[in-house]
């Protein structure tokens, strides 16, 4: 596509040089001015020749104006500076190159300090043009140019015998001459620099608009992975927990079936009941990611005696004392809560010897909430740190607060939490 739009470009230049410079052509027949200036017919037409092949630059520009735009510029104007110090004919339309030239150097990445530097010259052999224009030199039929030493020879005197003499005409007529042209590029510029100057910025904001597009998919991606292993932690308190005092009772019926069917009767209903609330509390966590909208309240210490009556029923003693004055939380610490309660319980229903009991206290006071669950059983399946452990860590850790739990002195599991009011606040 580009080779075509610079094939078009020179056509049309070349074109227009052709129409604009017929009667100056080759086989053209000179005027008396001509004759005058030349002397014989063959020295006008070899000057022409060499006048037309100072054109070939300016296209050759054109055509390496995309790749080597600094070295397209100096091309463009040195053809067009010879040209300016043409002493008959006038700068043809090819000359437009510099125009073209200056405006892919402009807008290239080129630094601008060395596109300013390349204007400033351009403007400077464009009023040296218009003045070497401006001296003018007489035609004189006894003394045609033979040369073009001879022609700076005279240039050079003309020069000097304007500059002694009145230089206030011929700095007006180079000014005059050279004010279209000096419009012209510098208004090239101000527009390329313009369009260069939005490349840019549009190029910053769609870097920063990517940036901003990686980090909000890291985001999501943070969110979704956190979600996930909230869900996680969920999922295995309920699950854990419901299994567990469901194993147990099994068990306890299972040893009761034949000695005393009334207990395996109770323990048969307590599973029961504890498996219809595991499945309602897997329900309403299911919702949770199908419809939020239709959530149920999510557990909290209004429903810990529930909790704990579902461990009595297996058959574990459970004290449960509240010491302070119990205050409204927020809802993420009274789940946090609940939790930790739900998994030391699980603990101890798993891990603890037959027979054992376990403590549950909670203690309020103004700058949070303390946790406290205790059992005096001994351990009697290897108590690693597993999901249940690892859960209730970051629930506590979210929250800022602090959490240790590890063997008692007195032989048994305890727990201990803290969870601060100061974050939700």
């Amino acid at each position: 596509m580009q080779r075509l739009l610079d094939a078009s470009l020179i056509a049309v230049l070349v074109a227009a040089t052709l129409l604009w410079s017929d009667a100056l052509l080759l086989f053209g027949e000179p005027d008396f001015k001509v004759l005058a200036t030349f002397g014989t017919v063959a020295a006008w037409r070899l000057h022409t020749l060499w006048w037309s092949l100072a054109a070939i630059p300016s296209a050759v520009a054109i055509v390496l104006r995309h790749r080597w735009p600094l070295t397209a510029t100096i091309l463009a104007i040195c053809a067009a500076e010879v040209h300016l110090l043409d002493p008959v004919l006038k700068s043809p339309p090819t000359d437009v190159a510099v125009l073209i030239t200056m405006y892919t150097l402009t807008s290239s990445d080129h630094r601008r300090q060395t596109v300013l530097a390349t204007l400033v010259a351009t403007e400077a052999l464009l009023l040296s043009g218009a003045l070497a224009q401006g001296i003018g030199l007489a035609p004189d039929p006894a003394r045609p140019l033979t040369s073009v030493a001879d022609y700076l020879g005279r240039a050079s005197k003309a020069l000097y015998a304007a500059v002694h003499g009145d230089a206030l005409p011929m700095l007006v007529r180079a000014l005059q001459s050279a004010a279209v042209p000096a419009l012209l590029l510098a208004a090239t510029w101000a527009v390329a620099d313009s369009a260069r100057t939005r490349r840019l910025h549009v190029a910053v904001l769609q870097a920063r608009a990517d940036d901003l597009e990686r980090e909000q998919e890291q985001r999501t991606a943070l969110a979704v992975a956190s979600e996930r292993g909230r869900i996680t932690r969920e999922l295995h308190d309920v699950v854990a927990h419901g299994l567990s005092v469901m194993v147990v009772q099994a068990q306890g019926a299972k040893a009761q079936l034949h000695r005393s069917p009334e207990r395996s009767d109770a323990a048969l209903t307590t599973i029961v009941t504890t498996g219809r609330a595991s499945l309602a509390e897997m329900r309403r966590l299911l919702n949770l990611v199908r419809a939020p909208a239709s959530l149920s309240p999510q557990p909290g210490l209004a429903t810990l005696p529930e909790l704990i009556d579902r461990v009595r029923a297996s058959g574990v003693p459970v004290t449960f004392s509240v010491a302070g004055a119990p205050a409204t939380l927020p809802a993420v610490i009274e789940l946090a809560a609940y939790r930790i309660v739900q998994e030391a319980l699980t603990n101890t229903l798993k891990h603890a010897t037959p027979g054992a009991s376990c403590t549950v206290e909670l203690t309020f006071d103004p700058s949070g909430l303390r946790i406290f669950v205790c059992d005096n059983g001994r351990v009697v399946a290897p108590l690693t740190p597993g999901n249940g452990l690892r859960g209730i860590t970051e629930r506590v850790t979210a929250l800022n607060g602090v959490l240790t739990a590890g063997p008692s002195p007195d032989g048994g599991f305890e727990v201990s939490a803290f969870l601060p009011l100061a974050l939700v606040a």
